[in-house]
């Protein structure tokens, strides 16, 4: 008598599995193939189709590569792409192979928790990051890559990721994925910068490239059972693979800013997080190079004097150890904090004198007043100078921050205000209608002259050397990025950054900026002392180029900026981050 057991085995790999398949003959390799793949593997084959959403399918959809190239793909995305997750939801694959990353370099299919970037680096090495991963049972690895020589196996690798495993690289460090795996609810997504899938020429001829098939019908025949596993919820929990600055800690030579945001709900309900992030500040301060902390606004809630006791008792454990610079927001003016008047407690508990004492105080607009102030500092040969101006600068303000960096005209500029880029990745601009401009400060009552991010631009940023803008206060998901030239031609990275919306008020996380030994590279993190973890989705610990712009950012005028590629309807619009449709306000934050 049989094992009742091995009967059900024995049915369950019987089991026909579905796979629709997107298969398209591309302009770079004139090939076809997906189909033909899939079926010798076992899998029950069908297009996947074009006139209905994906969601209600069973099994597999498997995107061949350059699939964007088709002309439908487009349409088809605009239409079904939040239905393929929602397909991915219910125990199913999807499995996308490479694209070239002038069509797509972000898949638009992603959810928000995951994220993946590709780029132009190719790779004829492959390295084998988790091998014990289904996905490469069977496969010859020898000294821990694939033993197969082909020229350009890894093709379009990624150079972002977040929320997934790493499966190969291009290297041993994650740097360049070439395949990796993701969990959503249920399912998996998988995505590849490999072209194994391309077998058939434009004659119907099998591509007599022995090593590259033989990798493909593995590859398959793996992708077959884990399609199984998965549907029968045994397939192996995703291990996912921080990114590579994470992974190899800090560098010596390089040095840290620390941008806190948006701490206002920790002064009023939490204020030992507050101390929390001040003190791993402080004790990070030398292993980490840490040269300032900047508060980027909204240190308190209601303007009351109680959270401002606190605010300050959680900062006064930076003194002596680690200068910090304050950039107040609407929160820390008028009656409740609602920024109707310019009234703030800010200058009697915090001691003009004391932090006049920090070095690298350089002086304020107003005598004995934080609301404006700047700080110079040098680290690695480089010169600084931040300025720190109030909620919705007045002109005034701005007619010193201007003078300032006319007197320091040979040091990099940081410009820190509360409000001055939106979650969409554009500048706050009042006189553009055509885009959301949710709390922008000319819709408070803060008395007149007030400036948004897009008057600051024209009128003091564009001007000088400014390197980096910061701010918080924004809601939604509290991020954005873009980097426009300036006046002399060269980029200006303005960066949004708040996490007051989450647990606790934003659970502890700050920003932390890594500038490596070259002046070049400059790695984000998300951090939480409070659970000693980074928040590794890429619109939060992602690595940018000084000298480099984001390749996809909405237009605004003014910019300036250079684009390598086209912008698509479709295309993210900051770092790692997908478009979200804007949320009405709750609230003022």
């Amino acid at each position: 008598m049989l094992n009742p057991s091995c009967i059900s085995m024995a049915a369950e790999n019987s089991r026909s599995v579905k796979a629709y398949v997107w298969d398209h003959q591309d302009k770079w390799t004139n090939q076809t193939g997906s189909e033909q793949l899939l079926i010798e593997a076992g899998f029950d084959v069908e297009r996947l189709p074009m006139d209905k959403s994906p969601w209600g399918l069973t099994g597999l959809v498997f995107i061949g590569s350059f699939a964007s190239e088709d002309p439908a793909y487009r349409d088809y995305m605009e239409k079904y792409a939040e239905d393929l997750y929602k397909f991915v939801d219910d125990g199913n694959v999807l499995v996308q192979m490479t694209q070239a990353d002038q069509t797509e370099d972000r898949p638009p299919f992603l959810p928000t928790t995951l994220k993946a970037r590709r780029c132009d680096v190719d790779s004829s090495e492959v390295h084998v990051l988790s091998p014990g991963h289904t996905l490469v049972h069977g496969m010859l690895i020898a000294k821990n890559q694939l033993a197969i020589q082909q020229e350009r196996l890894g093709w379009e690798t990624f150079n972002q990721q977040g929320g997934f495993e790493v499966i190969l690289s291009s290297d041993a460090g994650a740097v360049h994925p070439i395949l990796m795996e993701g969990a959503y609810g249920q399912g998996r997504i998988i995505l590849a910068a490999m072209h194994i899938d391309k077998s058939i020429d434009a004659h119907g001829q099998k591509v007599d490239e022995p090593q590259r098939q033989g990798l493909a019908r593995l590859f398959a025949k793996n992708l077959l059972k884990h399609v199984k596993d998965v549907d029968a919820r045994q397939a192996k929990a995703i291990d996912v693979t921080l990114p590579p600055r994470v992974q190899r800690g800090f560098v010596d030579g390089s040095w840290t800013l620390a941008l806190l945001p948006d701490t206002q709900v920790y002064s009023i309900r939490y204020p030992g997080l507050f101390s929390t992030q001040t003190a791993w500040l402080r004790a990070h301060a030398k292993p980490r190079n840490i040269q300032y902390v900047l508060h980027l606004g909204d240190i308190t809630n209601n303007n009351t004097r109680k959270e401002w006791e606190r605010a300050s008792e959680s900062m006064r454990l930076l003194d002596g150890e680690v200068p910090y610079a304050l950039a107040p927001g609407n929160h820390d003016y008028g009656p409740s904090g609602d920024a109707s008047t310019r009234e703030t407690f800010l200058n009697e508990y915090f001691s003009f004198e004391k932090l006049a004492e920090q070095p690298g105080f350089g002086g304020a607009f107003e005598d004995k007043k934080l609301d404006n102030t700047f700080h110079l500092f040098e680290v690695g040969g480089q010169k600084w100078i931040i300025i720190a101006l109030e909620w919705g600068p007045r002109d005034e303000a701005i007619a010193w921050a201007n003078k300032v960096m006319k007197q320091h005209a040979d040091r990099k500029g940081i410009l820190i205000t509360h409000a001055y880029m939106y979650s969409n990745s554009r500048r706050y601009d009042h006189s553009d209608p055509t885009h959301p401009n949710h709390w922008n400060p000319h819709g408070y009552r803060t008395p007149r002259s007030v400036n948004d991010g897009q008057e600051l631009w024209e009128k003091l940023v564009r001007k000088h050397n400014f390197v980096f803008t910061f701010n918080g206060h924004v809601l939604n998901d509290g991020t954005g990025y873009r980097a426009d030239r300036n006046d002399q031609g060269q980029f200006v990275h303005q960066i949004l950054a708040n996490y007051q919306m989450r647990e606790l008020g934003g659970a502890g996380f700050l920003r932390l900026l890594e500038f490596d030994p070259d002046g070049n590279t400059v790695h984000m993190m998300a951090y939480s002392p409070l659970h000693d973890s980074y928040m590794l989705a890429g619109d939060h610990t992602f690595t940018i180029k000084l000298d480099q712009a984001p390749a996809d950012q909405p237009e605004q005028k003014g910019a300036g900026q250079v684009k390598d590629k086209p912008l698509s309807d479709s295309a993210p619009v900051s770092i790692g981050k997908p478009m979200r449709p804007q949320m009405k306000p709750v609230k003022a934050p």
